[in-house]
């Protein structure tokens, strides 16, 4: 062996431990940064989407959007897709002001469809409604979409307007970090 390939050798095997060295460097580190337990958060102009930790395997996205009322600041509607024991559901929030039995209906142009209210509590009252290729596409078809409820004191409807700006931007980013978070191989890594 000459001591040119002598010297090859030592160098390839130095460059290889410190490629060792500092892969298990890291592998033991990752979980030290502040990366893997910080809540995501991103706004998509009128919708938002928030992802718990990547610590967190349990845990779904949420896309939400709401309606506020500029003079009082009181939020009027909330409409989020979520994650439920691993199903989609939606999930529609209204102040507590409405009459209960008609239930919400959500308006797709002039479509409009109903879902009765689950729960009521100090939040507001709540309906919540499987998440379907069908409802789906009825976000990603229209043009515009309400919420319609019957208001409590005087029995009439009342349409309050929810903004589609940014959705397909935002059912997009969903649709991938949901992906990405349930994946096998970034289990394996995290």
């Amino acid at each position: 062996m000459t001591d040119r390939m002598r010297n090859w050798l030592g160098r390839g095997g130095i460059a290889l431990g410190a490629l060792i060295v500092g892969a298990a460097a890291g592998w033991i580190g990752r979980g030290l940064g502040q990366g893997e337990n910080v809540f995501h958060m991103s706004m998509y102009q009128d919708w938002r989407l928030a992802c718990p930790s990547d610590a967190d395997p349990k845990g779904s996205c949420q896309l939400a959007t709401e309606l506020v009322d500029n003079r009082s600041g009181l939020q009027l509607a909330q409409l989020s897709l979520e994650r439920d024991q691993g199903k989609r559901m939606l999930v529609i929030k209204v102040p507590l002001t409405v009459l209960i039995p008609p239930g919400v209906g959500l308006q797709f142009g002039d479509d409009t469809k109903t879902f009765a209210y689950s729960t009521c509590s100090p939040l507001g009252c709540f309906a919540f409604a499987p998440l379907d290729d069908k409802l789906l596409a009825s976000f990603a078809s229209a043009k515009s979409v309400a919420v319609v409820v019957t208001v409590s004191q005087n029995g009439k409807s009342a349409t309050l307007p929810l903004s589609l700006r940014g959705y397909a931007d935002a059912i997009r980013a969903l649709d991938n970090t949901e992906a990405k978070r349930h994946s096998w191989w970034r289990r394996l890594w995290t």
